[in-house]
């Protein structure tokens, strides 16, 4: 996906389409009119040389509903379907695309948001097993059932589907071929996926104190290709006041805090190492601990276990009530997912944000990876309307740049040209996301527990090595790698 290349004509076509939304008659359900949408289809085609999108969308009428199945922890689904045009400029662009989706193609969206992560597995199979075309598209978790989806034959290979444009500038074909089983796609990821991952938030006016000692600030460092794990931790270690002079404690200032669980499974992949990758067989095998990435992960694991102990940072494991929270403005960095960040919007904080750090500066042709926690485009492998379902994903997926925009001005709270630095930040976050087989997979070795290693190892309380960690399971989640590989042929 070409995001940042496409930002210019999106930030222009907002404003139209906002505005234009506002003359349309809230009361027409079924759009019978000529709907703005019309005028703003055009203006995409007007502005197609701009955006470079590859892909043109034929006109259509199908004359149909499609039902999109949301699971709302990885696809929270305010940011997917609106019922109706509220307002806030999140659901007026959403509520707008799925407009220009029904004056394309005739297909009025409508979104069945899931009963959560835990249970909306069996309601999915069982609507495919009964063929009764109640779920037409589902945005999955970003791992529990799938792993049963794909090999209890429950989803379409989207290569099979022609309507849509893989190749598309607005796809990650990439990231969906890294997730391939047997070349096969069952797992789609396009500008319609709402970012959903970690960022590091910092406090600005606490930076702006500390960070004379330094020789840029972090905007250039990132430019730079210099915002390391180094650099991370020197900046959190130039900060800790002990607020009671009592030693450390929840009430005190740190340069550092943020959950210690699935997020810190960010840093090994913001330093370019997979729990799996692979092999020259084609096989999938644990990569985290293999010639090349031994030492990183070493390294890494020890970095991070300093910090985790020493009195300039505060992190806490999962569930626990002893949290420091950074609109408070106790920390100088906080571990913060994407969806977060809004509320931070509603205190009295002005805080920026960072990628995870490189491992170091020779990651550079490699760049900044940020491990998405959002789900996936899936279709049912019984769909009562393959071309339908099929036109509907691609413009859905070619139509996001408003909503895209429009999130991002959620996210920093103003016009994403007010904030230069923060929005290209965000850019490079969302230009660098990655997803780790081990991860989307986890379910099929879920036994090991790969996936939390680093919380795992790098907890006050941890006393397994690195080495014992992974050598304790290698052998059965290659066997298991090896199962799911087969299963699906």
């Amino acid at each position: 996906m070409k995001l940042l290349t496409r930002m210019i004509s999106a930030v222009i076509s907002i404003a139209i389409l906002l505005s234009a939304l506002s003359a349309c008659d809230k009361s027409n359900d079924d759009y019978e009119s000529k709907s703005t949408a019309e005028t703003q289809i055009q203006s995409v085609e007007q502005t197609e040389s701009i955006t470079e999108t590859e892909a043109v969308i034929e006109k259509k009428n199908y004359g149909e509903d499609l039902y999109l199945y949301i699971e709302p922890a990885a696809n929270p689904t305010k940011y997917y379907w609106a019922k109706e045009s509220g307002n806030d400029a999140m659901s007026q662009a959403i509520f707008t695309r799925q407009q220009i989706v029904y004056d394309t193609l005739g297909v009025d969206i409508v979104g069945v948001e899931a009963p959560g992560p835990h249970d909306y597995t069996e309601a999915f199979k069982t609507t495919v097993m009964n063929k009764d075309g109640s779920i037409d598209v589902m945005l999955s978790h970003s791992y529990l059932g799938v792993d049963g989806f794909v090999t209890g034959n429950y989803l379409a290979d989207l290569n099979t589907i022609p309507e849509i444009s893989i190749d598309a500038d607005y796809w990650n074909s990439t990231f969906m071929e890294d997730l391939s089983l047997n070349g096969k796609m069952f797992l789609g990821f396009s500008d319609f996926n709402i970012m959903y991952t970690h960022v590091i938030a910092f406090n600005k006016e606490l930076m702006s104190k500390y960070s004379s000692a330094l020789s840029e600030s972090v905007y250039e460092m990132v430019d730079g290709y210099r915002w390391t794990l180094d650099q991370m931790i020197t900046l959190a270690n130039m900060v800790y006041v002990d607020t009671e002079s009592n030693g450390k404690t929840i009430d005190d200032t740190f340069g550092i805090i943020g959950l210690q669980d699935f997020p810190f499974s960010g840093f090994l992949h913001s330093c370019d190492i997979n729990l799996v990758d692979m092999d020259a067989d084609g096989a999938y095998t644990v990569s985290v601990y293999n010639e090349i990435n031994k030492n990183k992960t070493n390294t890494l694991i020890e970095k991070l276990s300093t910090l985790t102990k020493s009195d300039c940072a505060w992190f806490w494991p999962y569930k626990s009530e002893n949290k420091v929270e950074f609109y408070n403005g106790k920390a100088l960095m906080s571990i913060s997912e994407t969806y977060s960040l809004p509320m931070y919007l509603d205190y009295d904080i002005d805080f920026g944000i960072l990628p995870y750090p490189m491992y170091d500066e020779a990651q550079k042709e490699v760049g900044y990876r940020s491990l998405q926690w959002g789900g996936y485009i899936c279709v049912p492998s019984y769909t009562r309307n393959v071309s339908m379902v099929g036109d509907t994903i691609e413009a859905l997926s070619y139509f996001s740049e408003d909503v895209n925009v429009t999130f991002y001005e959620k996210l920093l709270g103003k016009q994403a040209s007010d904030s230069p630095d923060d929005t290209r930040m965000l850019n490079v976050v969302w230009d660098g996301i990655c997803c780790d087989f081990a991860q989307a997979y986890f379910n099929a070795i879920s036994e090991s527990y790969l996936l939390y290693m680093v919380s795992s190892l790098t907890s006050e309380d941890a006393t397994q090595s690195t080495s014992s960690y992974v050598a304790s399971i290698e052998n059965s989640v290659n066997k298991k790698l090896s199962k799911l590989l087969k299963s699906v042929k």
